[in-house]
């Protein structure tokens, strides 16, 4: 039953958004009662937020996925960098809790859409920081540049309209190499403790 209920609801978040949707609605998807729904969940914010566990899982995957054992730590990281983001567009429930708060504002659904990019935004870094642990990435604010590589990514990926069509896998590849690689890679002979810029913590 409770898959069901699950399921319902992730029906229901990403056809009709947080606030237009209501336990009754996931009852009638589940074929469950409203009572039945309330024995494993107490409210609708209460299943909506397990309902963004859950999310949070598949994006961790989506990029684990996409790495490939023994290549480039930074092919690595930008592949998985993509995967995020195709992650999220792709996914119906996230789409429309985006068009709800540009459309609505609703608190719930902006404030679950930071919870997902908060919990993106720290398994970057924690990624990046096993990048500077196995010595190839040179010391640095590792949220910082976690931060700046996300929202990089995400204005590129949703903003950028060239005329010749979308950008390919390897004109991304050679963006992120030119604006970050250089400056995130710790070159052979450089030691750990090279000259401190103004990415390295304070």
């Amino acid at each position: 039953m409770r898959e069901r209920i699950e399921e319902a609801a992730k029906r229901a978040f990403s056809e009709f958004g947080y606030k237009g949707t209501t336990m009754d609605q996931i009852a009638r998807l589940a074929g469950v009662s409203k009572g039945a729904i309330y024995l494993h969940f107490p409210s609708k914010e209460a299943l909506f937020h397990h309902m963004l566990r859950g999310v949070i899982a598949q994006v961790r995957d989506a990029f684990e996925s996409a790495q490939v054992e023994g290549d480039d730590y930074f092919r690595n990281l930008e592949r998985g960098l993509r995967a995020l983001m195709k992650f999220r567009a792709d996914h119906a429930m996230l789409s429309k809790l985006v068009q709800e708060v540009r459309q609505f504002g609703t608190a719930e659904a902006r404030a679950g859409l930071q919870q997902l990019e908060a919990a993106i935004l720290d398994y970057l870094a924690r990624h990046l920081q096993r990048g500077m642990d196995l010595g190839v990435v040179r010391p640095c604010r590792a949220d910082l540049v976690a931060f700046v590589l996300f929202r990089a990514y995400t204005s590129v990926l949703r903003d950028f309209r060239p005329e010749e069509g979308e950008l390919s896998e390897g004109a991304l590849y050679e963006l992120f190499t030119g604006l970050f690689v250089d400056g995130l890679r710790l070159r052979p002979g450089e030691g750990r403790a090279s000259n401190r810029t103004f990415l390295e913590e304070r």
